[in-house]
């Protein structure tokens, strides 16, 4: 039996229904219509809609987005526009365009100022990607499509970025975006944007380019053929520095998939890159910053081969040149960490890992360590700890890389690495210590690493100890390090009898680990130095 909520529920929206034409105060209408779009999104969705529809001319409620409302006007066109896109649901596009107060009204939706509204014409067109390529075909030819595509270049970002979306949509295959481009009536549309010497609404349409090519190489080639990437080649050469920042920005994305990686080495691209971090570093800090997130962005992408892309355009040795500088460049100490989170990022890809641990780049990174001021350091650990998770799950084959890498830690004359970190995990600057436990995490993850932390007594203390000045994060890190620890003992235990740790060791760190990491003890502690030996 219906309960006496549902009752009620089904009687409130039975009489907004029967109601709704003849109300006239903004606040009831408001009411009104939350009601029905709740109701248009449960359970009897269907049936409420074939009742609204019977009851409620579509045309009244698009009036209501014609109508001042005083301070109501913003709910009920937000409300309206919702309930009008529940009620279209089903309703195809190549159907709503044969309604002429419907066509009338999609084509005023595009056209209108306001966001919400716009957002609802959009969302009618969105249903094209959804219809036959004959459909596609006679929109493009449209002002439907004229329409969509300025939308791109509104003043309103909120228009503008929906607009984009709708593109994409539309374009939603190889063949649909051949269709697109290859049009006759639409083609131009989208060229003049891609040239436009707007600047904003340019850079827009190669966001959508760029994506849309970054789909497939079928689609890249499509878009190559039309000549429509040509703007990214030239916006590198563009005057306006900003400008040029954002493009490479675009080519950041781009380049990660698999067709626009291609597409950065066959244009030239990455050539014109390299000549801007060589001639230019000094001069255009922003654009050369941009050029060294790219470059950590490919190196990232498991789409990219990073390796052979760096034996033929020295990516590595651009980064490492603007880590240090030379005769005739300083890197400043926002570039540097850029760099070194650059290389973080490709060396923590493991195709990439065992290429960087061995380049004289990363012998460079390395050697700044002691140099770094303390902020600088956090980035260097930030960075080495990508390198170390590089795997999720370690194979011998990444252990053996990683061990090796490692080794280079050390440095001849200084005390073990893992002493060094533990001196940056104690420290006061919260910032600091979290990015060497940020090390320890993934460095537990490896047989090495917890040999290493094991045969350094301090590690095991430091990692015991209850420390209750430690913030939430420190204290959450230190526990996910012994995790890392116990799990990697017990799971070397099952195929190895080589000892990562002694039993005490052991016995302490599953102790501490059980309990959490916010536990303290109410009564006074014994000391635990001797209990980490």
């Amino acid at each position: 039996m219906p309960s006496a909520d549902n009752t009620a529920g089904t009687s409130q929206v039975t009489e907004t229904i029967a109601r709704f034409t003849t109300l006239t105060d903004p606040r009831a209408i408001s009411d009104a219509l939350l009601v029905l779009h709740h109701a248009l999104q449960g359970a009897n969705a269907q049936e409420i809609t074939q009742r609204v529809l019977e009851t409620i001319p579509i045309a009244f409620l698009l009036q209501l987005l014609q109508t001042d409302h005083g301070d109501e006007t913003e709910f009920i066109v937000d409300r309206t526009c919702s309930v009008l896109e529940s009620l279209l649901q089903e309703t195809s596009y190549s159907a709503l365009i044969q309604d002429p107060l419907l066509y009338g009204a999609l084509l005023q939706a595009l056209n209108s100022p306001l966001p919400r509204i716009h957002a609802l014409g959009l969302s009618q067109v969105d249903k094209v990607a959804k219809e036959d390529l004959s459909v596609l075909k006679s929109m493009l030819g449209s002002d439907i499509f004229q329409a969509t595509v300025s939308g791109i270049a509104s003043d309103s970002i909120s228009i503008a970025e929906r607009s984009k979306q709708t593109l994409l949509k539309i374009c939603d295959t190889e063949e649909r975006l051949e269709t697109v481009i290859t049009f006759e009536a639409s083609f131009p549309l989208i060229q003049d944007l891609a040239q436009s010497k707007s600047s904003i609404a340019q850079l827009r349409m190669i966001e959508v380019l760029t994506e849309l090519a970054g789909r497939s190489h079928g689609s890249l080639s499509t878009l190559e053929k039309a000549g429509l990437l040509d703007s990214l080649k030239n916006g590198l050469d563009a005057v306006d520095i900003l400008t040029r920042f954002n493009v490479i920005e675009i080519l950041s994305e781009f380049g990660a998939t698999a067709s626009g990686s291609e597409f950065l080495d066959h244009s030239g691209i990455l050539t014109q890159l390299a000549t801007v971090v060589e001639n230019e570093a000094d001069q255009d800090s922003l654009g050369v910053t941009a050029i060294v997130k790219l470059y950590g962005k490919l190196g990232a992408s498991d789409q990219v081969d990073f390796v052979s892309m760096d034996m033929k355009y020295q990516i590595l040795a651009q980064i490492e040149r603007l880590l240090v500088g030379d005769d005739d460049f300083e890197p400043d100490e926002s570039l540097k960490v850029e760099a070194m989170a650059s290389i973080g990022l490709i060396g923590g890809n493991v195709q990439n890992v065992e290429w960087v641990s061995q380049s004289r780049c990363a012998e460079t990174f390395i050697s700044r360590l002691p140099q770094l001021t303390r902020d600088s350091k956090a980035a260097w650990h930030h960075s080495l700890a990508q390198i170390l998770a590089c795997s999720p799950d370690p194979s011998p084959e990444t252990e053996r890389v990683i061990s090796a890498f490692y080794s280079q830690l050390q440095g001849p004359g200084q005390s073990p690495f893992i002493a060094r970190l533990l001196v940056s995990a104690k420290s006061q600057s919260a910032e600091l210590s979290m990015s060497a436990l940020a090390v320890m995490i993934p460095l537990a993850h490896y047989q090495f690493g917890v040999q290493k932390m094991g045969s350094e007594r301090e590690v095991i203390t430091f990692l015991l100890e209850r420390n209750a000045e430690l913030s939430h994060s420190q204290k959450v890190a230190k526990h996910e390090v012994i995790e890392a620890m116990l799990k990697t003992f017990h799971a070397t235990k099952e195929t190895s009898s080589t000892p990562l740790l002694t039993a005490d060791q052991v016995s302490h760190l599953d102790l501490v680990h059980r309990q959490g990491p916010f536990y303290q003890r109410a009564t006074a502690t014994v000391a635990i130095q001797d209990l980490a030996a």
